[in-house]
């Protein structure tokens, strides 16, 4: 009786706990229609850059009954996804999801024709390992992506020659990116040239104000480097900051083109329809933008600052690479445009739009550009990289040694300030 009484309790305590439940299987069917639908109602482009989405609809549903696992439907929709050739396409799984690859905290890329690690963070058990910049890979990096938790067998050869193997365990890191994302200082190399230097990584919500401090702090430098090396996007707070180096005057530097508009207006927007679009100034969150293209019918043409007389009056250099992405790529293209900044380092990524992210449920998210983006010149900016002035090229000995080649570029053409600028 005494036994039997312990196990109705151990039976109506689990009750009263809430055991856990198992997770509904996903009707991968009924994802695709949701999938499908989102990006037919939401895409911008009403052309969908020529794809007839009706029938990869049709193309891609006929290949369900395939579907088994969560990501054999992420590879089925991102085929489907990539017909459409845009940036700010994407599915992400749920967080318990089988199918959440982890690495190991580093990048790798082809450096002097060998992987080579050019970024590892200081806070994964890779550096923990000993991994460092420069090290070259002695595989392939697509096979460190695992589990969470799960350990990767990693064959280097380090910067003195010598090889090792590392059981380094995979992680998730990297998002949300560092905040604020921004840093500023000043260098002083010899009398009369003071030059600042203003790392941006990203421009979100608050940017603003963080470019106008940096701006007071900097104003009185003769040179200025913009470091926009892996800005992964935000918003259009880069505005804020654009605005420091343009003509004065309220001046229109890029419209944002929604669906709507592009259907009522039946072809890509030219300069003037550009320029005569709904007029905003000073929109620099993710709200703010949204709704000023929603209040427009699906249109916004966004001004620079008119800053009373905070304009900056020395050179500006921006470093980019093919990690200045999105807003990070706007902000490189608005200065190419309107300014005589000079770019220095490698083609950023050509991942310019507007996206927005859609909860599918179960976890599941979308992401779909909404907006398409044009200068006031009629250029249609989207998925367009930005080429730098003055290409630079690294080798594995520079990771290998701490050099920066990007910023010794830009440091010997900001020392070349001419006397008359100082």
């Amino acid at each position: 009786m005494a036994k039997r009484s312990a196990v109705a309790w151990a039976i109506v305590a689990g009750l009263l706990c809430g055991a856990a439940k198992p997770e509904p299987a996903t009707d991968y069917a009924a994802l695709f229609e949701r999938i499908w639908t989102r990006v037919d109602q939401n895409y911008y482009d009403p052309g969908f850059h020529g794809v007839d989405w009706q029938e990869a609809g049709r193309r891609y549903r006929a290949q369900l009954r395939q579907v088994r696992d969560d990501a054999a439907f992420k590879a089925l929709v991102a085929r489907m996804l990539g017909e459409l050739k845009s940036s700010h396409t994407s599915l992400s799984a749920p967080s318990k999801s089988g199918d959440q690859r982890r690495g190991i905290g580093a990048r790798f890329e082809l450096v002097d024709g060998v992987q080579t690690a050019v970024d590892v963070s200081s806070l994964s058990p890779a550096w923990r390992h000993g991994l460092r910049p420069g090290d070259q890979l002695l595989g392939s990096p697509d096979d460190l992506p695992g589990p969470l938790g799960s350990s990767a067998e990693v064959a280097i050869r380090d910067c003195a020659g010598g090889e090792r193997r590392l059981n380094v365990e995979r992680v998730a890191m990297g998002w949300p990116p560092e905040h604020p994302g921004w840093r500023w200082t000043r260098y002083t190399p010899r009398s009369g040239l003071a030059v600042g230097y203003l790392r941006v990584d990203r421009f979100d919500d608050g940017a603003a104000a963080l470019a106008d401090q940096a701006m007071s702090e900097l104003a009185d430098t003769q040179a200025l480097i913009v470091d926009l090396r892996r800005n992964s996007g935000g918003n259009t707070s880069a505005l804020r900051l654009a605005s420091y180096f343009m003509p004065a005057g309220e001046t229109p530097v890029l419209g944002l083109f929604a669906r709507p508009y592009l259907q009522k207006l039946g072809h890509a927007p030219s300069a003037d329809e550009v320029r005569a679009g709904p007029k905003v100034v000073g929109a620099y969150t993710d709200e703010a933008v949204f709704k000023a293209v929603s209040e427009h019918g699906g249109a916004a043409v966004f001004h620079s600052d008119a800053l009373d007389g905070r304009r900056y009056a020395g050179r500006v250099l921006v470093l980019i690479d093919h990690e200045t992405a999105s807003s990070g790529e706007g902000f490189a293209w608005v200065l190419r445009l309107h300014t005589p900044a000079r770019f220095i380092g490698r083609a950023s990524a050509g991942e310019l739009l507007s996206g927005e992210r859609f909860a599918l449920g179960q976890g599941w998210n979308l992401t779909v550009p909404v907006h398409g983006l044009w200068g006031a010149d009629g250029r249609d900016f989207a998925d367009r990289p930005v080429q730098p002035d003055q290409a630079v090229a690294w080798t594995r000995e520079d990771y290998c040694s701490g050099r920066d080649p990007d910023l010794e570029a830009a440091m010997r053409a900001a020392s070349a300030v001419p006397e008359a600028a100082k």
